[in-house]
């Protein structure tokens, strides 16, 4: 049986109804993705929220419990200090506010107030003023008193450090010239002492000794000019004391955020946010929000991005999930559908069919055999041998193997004799199935001489009615592809006569080109496809080239499938588990 065509096309625009039922497929698959980022937002958004309780006043306007203040100290540039003949040299107001948090003064402002280093440097904050040559120190705190301290405590600090500065200045300016003058005078001293001596080179020394002066003279210069016109810096006086200001609790954040991250003390322009009259009485923006509020607010953050995650996943999915997409991408009719295992029955070599046999997946295993043999009945057949059903997949891991031991168990209840041919010699898996006790595939049965062909072992299974042929190279690491592909076509000759179905399990069909060796030999063909794993392109190039070769495909056996009709499982519902329960169908016999 043939089919060349797309039985069932998927339509390009879907009814809401199919579109809501996809979204419910898609999320269901990818829950976590929406749980995940949904937990996290709520758990960080209610982490990080303050647990203060929250007031409101008559407006609906949330008044904090605490109340915050600032105090801020002012110093300008004290110019009465400077003589009428001395240079004066601007301080670097950018710097010098920059020192009210920094280094020495901190240290000993917390000394002074008998608090901690960090704590200071946490609280205070220099904001240097160069349009009216002025540092403002800012002091903030839950309590007024101690603002106004440490603003105040820290500017006369500041004063005291920036005047010893000055005074370092100009003393290691002095020693400098000094020390200059002295090693200059020593070198005229070296070079009098040599050229007393009259040695050859004595012009060259009387030369250096030329240079040597000048620069004695030149440097003397400066020393002089030093004395007689000191360079003075002018300090800091204070302009205004301390006072403080109740302020709200946006600009207590704000400003503790500029000590955290540092002012813009380069271009000295002025960060801080003014309280206007509505944030002095209430809070900032975030000041209302409880604990409760904020971790719902995130929980529906965190839901917004895990659902759009899992739409643009969803979109980008080139796995296939459905039906449909299935039919219309292969061209081939998708004969049944089988519910997902278990993780125990994937991971394990349990034959559903045999262990459940009133299962939903037996029951979709029955629909494949019932596919098959209808398929076969409507087929003339020229001799009674057997039945010859290929089974293969695109890539390893889509569920053939298991297919061909379930299709064994569900042919043989039925009372037909049944041979499985091991043809995936790289990757024998089907003999864990079949035989079980942990047996390997030459544990057990007889060995057949198959003349030139070679030697190959026959086994009874755990399934009654059900054989398995092994030995076809397996555990054979040298054997040649061509020579195991004649020698399972030898074995299927042999085995047409004696029983009614032959399974071929082979090879992954785009992995190896061995399952395409066996095609001329099979009745039909089975692809199987697996939901969430097997990818569009996979599933299109295996239809292709099954195409191409002319194979009689059946049609795609749906592994995994999660949208599997609950009508379609209306017999494992309602049947008693007897035994054989199809009889000869299409001219096949059971003994």
């Amino acid at each position: 049986m043939r089919v060349d065509g797309p039985s069932v096309a998927q339509p390009k625009f879907l009814d809401p109804r199919e579109k809501l039922r996809l979204y419910r497929s898609a999320f269901r698959r990818r829950w976590f993705l929406v749980a995940v980022p949904t937990l996290l937002g709520a758990a960080l958004a209610f982490l990080t929220a303050s647990g203060t309780a929250v007031a409101v006043n008559k407006v609906g306007v949330p008044v904090n419990a605490t109340t915050y203040y600032k105090a801020a100290h002012v110093l300008t540039v004290d110019r009465s200090a400077v003589g009428a003949n001395g240079t004066v040299v601007e301080p670097d107001l950018a710097q010098t506010a920059y020192l009210a948090s920094t280094g020495v003064v901190p240290k000993q402002v917390a000394q002074q107030l008998d608090m901690k280093e960090r704590d200071v440097q946490e609280s205070v904050i220099g904001f240097p003023r160069t349009g009216v040559g002025s540092v403002e120190v800012v002091a903030i705190s839950t309590d007024a008193e101690k603002a106004v301290k440490l603003a105040d405590t820290t500017a006369m600090t500041l004063i005291m450090e920036v005047g010893r500065q000055n005074q370092t200045n100009t003393t290691t300016q002095r020693d400098e010239i000094v020390s200059k003058l002295d090693e200059l005078d020593q070198q005229i001293a070296d070079l009098n002492t040599r050229i007393a001596a009259n040695p050859p080179d004595r012009p060259q020394l009387e030369a250096q000794q030329r240079s040597l002066t000048n620069a004695y003279s030149s440097v003397y210069e400066q020393f002089t000019q030093l004395s007689q016109n000191p360079v003075t810096t002018v300090g800091l006086v204070t302009l205004e004391a301390a006072r403080s200001a109740q302020i709200s609790k946006y600009d207590y954040d704000e400003i503790r955020r500029q000590i955290r991250d540092g002012a813009d003390y380069v271009t000295g322009k002025q960060t801080t946010t003014p309280a206007d009259a509505d944030r002095s009485v209430g809070g900032g923006p975030s000041a209302g929000m409880s604990r409760p509020t904020r971790g719902a607010m995130g929980a529906v953050v965190g839901f917004g991005l895990g659902v759009g995650l899992v739409l643009v996943l969803e979109r980008f999915d080139g796995r296939l999930r459905r039906r449909e997409v299935v039919e219309e991408e292969t061209g081939l009719p998708v004969v049944a559908e089988i519910p997902e295992l278990t993780r125990k029955e994937q991971h394990g070599a349990e034959v559903v069919v045999a262990t459940r046999p009133r299962s939903h997946v037996a029951e979709a295993y029955r629909v494949v055999r019932s596919a098959v043999l209808f398929a076969l009945s409507q087929k003339a057949r020229s001799d009674d041998s057997a039945i010859v059903l290929l089974v293969t997949s695109p890539n390893p891991g889509e569920g053939k193997t298991t297919t061909v031991a379930n299709l064994a168990a569900v042919l043989a209840e039925g009372g037909l004799k049944v041979l499985v041919i091991n043809c995936d010699f790289r990757r024998p898996r089907v003999h864990a199935y079949l035989l079980g006790d942990g047996k390997g595939p030459a544990d057990a049965g007889v060995a057949i001489d198959t003349g030139t062909a070679g030697v190959v072992h026959l086994t009874q299974t755990s399934l009654p009615g059900v054989k398995l042929v092994t030995g076809l190279g397996e555990g054979d690491p040298d054997v040649h592809p061509l020579e195991v592909i004649a020698l399972q076509r030898k074995v299927v000759d042999l085995a047409k006569p004696l029983v009614d179905v032959i399974l071929l399990d082979t090879a992954p069909f785009l992995a190896t080109n061995d399952a395409g060796g066996l095609l001329d030999l099979a009745d039909q063909v089975l692809l199987v496809l697996r939901s969430g794993k097997t990818t569009v392109e996979a599933a299109r190039r295996s239809a292709e080239v099954l195409q191409r070769f002319d194979a009689p495909v059946l049609g795609v056996v749906f592994n995994a499938s999660s949208e599997t009709p609950d009508a379609q499982y209306y017999y494992g519902y309602a049947s008693r588990d007897a035994g054989p329960q199809a009889g000869p169908v299409g001219g096949v016999t059971a003994d």
